[in-house]
């Protein structure tokens, strides 16, 4: 019965062999399996399987189709990288990747950020600040010392400031006196003859172009003429008699005593404002108690007002004298008190001297510390400290002066805080101890970092800042 049975050429199992191991091979090459869908099966080689060519059930071509598939899945095994896990999922299935989620891109970004700030912060951006209490000690002072404008040996130099303001206030005429006084004024006298220097001698007369003659009290030289350039002198004028009628407005004058010579027209003068002041007879005046109550009243505000200006006044490296403002004033008083005005106008200069703080402190430190041996010095509490002057000290007119210091200052050695940071560049916390020992004017330091982790000053001093403290008092 097996010899006449036909061979199951057209059976269903050997009609779909063909197909089904395609689909088996497309299964392996292109599906993307899960790993949590594949099943884990010990690995085993095709070789190992039943061997397609005993299997005399299937045609030919199809044998040959099967052989053609088991040859090409055997050199793939051959340049297959071998697997380490002897637990794979299904044989030539490729692992899917997912997109990566939100929260592993913010992790991730978040711990770039975190350390390259961190480095940032420790190698660029980090800071110090050094801290130091430099020696010093309170003193008190009562002695008198020099001061002096043009800086002289075992003196303490100074300087002025100087601030000026001006007042005026119309007084009654109350009196009636006979008054008789000359005008007078400014010219500028010109030489345009020759470059020969020329004497005028006291009492040379000069005529206005009105004719009116003036006269100088004082000799003077007018210099030559250099080039097409007169030389000039100016000069006041007094006119030649009494009375108001001397009062002009500003003209041209003539030499006189040159006319009829070439000297005449190359000599001339010309006046800078009006000629004023000339008065005579009887004329209603200020008294004297009512210009001099004015002048009490404006000098004791503008003293104020001077004052009160002169304390805003601070400069760099001294120790202003605000007790010992002198004032100066000038006024009017001549041309009120002869009638030419009722009007009292007064111009107030205050003075403040400026003491050179360095000598200022070497000086009292001198006198008050036992074991100083010049250092630098400077002065605290400058404040406390009086100065006063004798009645006839005028500060600006004065070279020296002799003037009492009183009060509690504070003497303090100064540090060279540049070289103090260029020796903390790059030391550690713990070195300043040792470092102090080399610094005679510091008493104590304490450091600040920025990030608070770091404890080694940086190495660039651009990055160091360095701030004095002193206890108060």
């Amino acid at each position: 019965m097996q010899d006449i049975r036909k061979p199951y050429s057209h059976s269903r199992s050997s009609r779909d062999i063909p197909k089904r191991v395609e689909e088996f091979e497309r299964h392996e090459e292109f599906d993307v399996l899960d790993e949590r869908d594949a099943v884990f099966i010990p690995t085993k080689s095709f070789k190992n399987r039943r061997s397609l060519e005993n299997m005399e059930m299937y045609p030919k071509r199809a044998r040959e189709e099967m052989q053609e598939i088991s040859n090409r899945r055997e050199r793939e095994e051959i340049n297959r990288e071998p697997d380490t896990d002897p637990y794979t999922p299904y044989r030539g299935a490729k692992r899917r990747k997912g997109p990566i989620s939100f929260s592993t891109w913010m992790f991730a970004l978040s711990t770039i950020v975190i350390i390259t700030g961190v480095a940032l912060l420790t190698f660029v951006f980090n800071s110090a600040t050094i801290t130091y209490i430099p020696k010093f000690k309170d003193v008190e002072i009562n002695k008198s010392f020099t001061f002096s404008r043009d800086a002289a040996p075992s003196t303490i130099s100074y300087t002025l400031a100087t601030t000026t303001i001006s007042k005026t206030k119309t007084l009654p005429l109350s009196e009636t006196k006979k008054v008789e006084t000359k005008a007078s004024g400014t010219i500028v006298v010109y030489n345009n003859f020759d470059s020969n220097p020329q004497k005028l001698i006291k009492n040379t007369r000069f005529e206005s172009s009105g004719g009116k003659i003036y006269r100088i009290n004082q000799s003077i030289t007018v210099p030559g003429k250099k080039g097409s350039t007169p030389g000039s002198v100016e000069v006041t004028v007094y006119a030649d008699s009494y009375g108001a009628g001397y009062n002009i407005a500003p003209s041209d004058f003539t030499i006189p005593g040159f006319k009829g010579s070439p000297r005449y027209t190359g000599f001339y003068g010309r006046s800078v404002g009006s000629m004023k002041g000339g008065a005579g007879g009887n004329m209603s005046l200020v008294s004297q108690s009512d210009l001099n109550s004015a002048k009490d009243e404006l000098a004791l505000e503008m003293t104020q007002s001077l004052k009160e200006e002169l304390s805003k006044i601070k400069k760099e490296g001294t120790v202003p004298m605000y007790n010992a403002v002198t004032v100066s004033f000038s006024d009017n008083e001549d041309q009120v008190m002869t009638g030419a005005t009722a009007t009292y106008e007064v111009t107030a200069t205050g003075y403040l001297m400026l003491a050179k703080e360095s000598e200022l402190a070497n000086m009292i430190a001198t006198e008050t510390m036992r074991d100083y041996n010049s250092q630098p010095v400077k002065l605290n509490y400058t404040n406390e400290l009086t100065f006063t002057l004798k009645k006839d000290a005028l500060p600006y007119l004065d070279k020296s002066l002799d003037i009492l210091v009183e009060g509690k200052p504070r003497v303090v050695l100064v540090t060279d805080t540049e070289a103090l940071k260029l020796n903390f560049l790059g030391k550690n916390r713990s070195d300043a101890p040792t470092i102090i020992q080399g610094l005679p004017s510091v008493a104590q330091i304490e450091m600040s970092f920025f990030p608070l982790w770091l404890s080694n000053i940086p190495t660039n001093k651009e990055n160091v800042s360095v701030v004095e403290s002193l206890p108060k008092r």
